[in-house]
């Protein structure tokens, strides 16, 4: 069966209505989440209820936790961003409609097996916090023995907006146009699926991933990013989180 993963979608609707159309499009009916469905943009309510609707299971991103907890280990923006997303999620006697969309995300769980694969946020030894950076395969090679020696079998993970694929040398193969399909191998392996909602890797342009027999395909969609930004700057959030869209920052 093939099935869709998600990941990173940090309150950009307009993002994920279009990676939800490509899906579609592609005749892939199973969806799941890897976390950080808040965040950054400025619809986190709806985004959240859209995630609701459309995927199977949803797990615990960095950004979800936030919602909840101290925000001291977050940089300025992404406190300014959750500190928005709080009042607009929250539920209280004049909104009480918002109580099923904030519940979900604080009872997200923080792992998943599915499909005869791992799911998490961050990494396996730290699901919503820890990192799997592009570069720790030469920087941090003590790090990846560490991760893969808790692993066996295909891993997905997002958090750092890079897509790629770690193997077992620790090598990172970055997703491209040119080359966006990797076979799995039923093999030890870190896929990174990259972002919906905030790519990091100079691409604009949402991404997302495509499980089938074996191999998986990053997918790149474009989405209406004016609109995004605009709803951004006009929430009142730094204009930093608008412009860093257009350039896949």
């Amino acid at each position: 069966m093939s099935f869709a993963i998600v990941s990173d979608i940090h309150s950009n609707l307009e993002a994920l209505e279009s990676v939800f159309s490509r899906i579609d499009a592609l005749g892939v009916r199973e969806v799941v989440c890897l976390g950080d469905v808040v965040g950054y943009g400025a619809d986190p309510l709806p985004v959240t209820r859209l995630v609701m609707q459309r995927c199977k299971w949803t797990i615990l991103g960095n950004h979800d936790w936030g919602l909840f907890h101290d925000l001291d280990d977050f940089n300025p923006l992404a406190r300014e961003a959750l500190y928005l997303s709080r009042r607009r999620m929250k539920p209280s006697w004049v909104l009480p409609g918002r109580r099923a969309a904030y519940e979900f995300l604080r009872r997200l769980p923080e792992r998943m097996q599915d499909h005869g694969c791992l799911f998490f946020h961050g990494s396996p030894r730290d699901p919503v916090m820890e990192y799997v950076l592009r570069s720790d395969g030469f920087l941090e090679p003590e790090k990846m023995q560490s991760i893969f020696s808790t692993i066996d079998r295909p891993t997905f993970v997002g958090h750092t907006h890079w897509p790629g694929i770690h193997r077992g040398d620790f090598k990172f193969t970055q997703a491209t146009d040119e080359n966006r399909e990797f076979d799995l191998h039923g093999e030890p392996c870190i896929v990174n699926v990259g972002s919906v909602g905030q790519p990091r890797d100079g691409d604009s342009r949402a991404a997302f991933a495509v499980v089938d027999r074996g191999r998986v395909e990053i997918h790149r969609v474009a989405y209406d990013l004016r609109r995004t930004q605009a709803k951004i700057l006009a929430a009142g959030l730094h204009p930093v989180l608008a412009e860093r869209l257009e350039r896949g920052k």
